[in-house]
């Protein structure tokens, strides 16, 4: 299982633009406890937190309370936030909590998305 775990293409390279630029990055993932497997090949904590994680929170997207957690906990308004998935509901659901929602398709899509919503890398 933790062999079929890398980065997509342009990800890493993505997120280490986005830390350079001081963004606040969390996860936000349905990950069960395992996330720390990932966590242990990617070192993907080198780019952001593994803070709401639901095996720890107890709630899973794409439950609206998960995020409005989120945001709470953060302290920040919704429209301050970018909330980034590959599933779609997931993103319909931020977007209903008034979260910025963006689809994942690759990184390279992702980047220009990003770029539409007033991010600058």
């Amino acid at each position: 299982m933790r062999r079929g775990y890398s980065y997509l293409d342009g990800v890493e390279q993505l997120l280490r633009a986005l830390r350079q630029d001081n963004y606040e990055m969390h996860a936000f993932t349905n990950y069960p406890i395992w996330y720390e497997m990932i966590e242990d090949k990617l070192k993907v904590s080198n780019y952001l937190s593994w803070t709401f994680c639901s095996c720890t929170y107890g709630k899973r997207k794409p439950d609206p309370n998960f995020y409005l957690e989120v945001l709470k906990h953060l302290g920040v308004d919704p429209a301050s936030c970018i909330f980034i998935d590959d599933r779609i509901r997931n993103v319909e659901a931020a977007t209903k909590v008034g979260i910025t929602g963006l689809h994942f398709k690759n990184a390279e899509l992702l980047l220009e998305d990003l770029h539409g919503s007033g991010v600058d890398i």
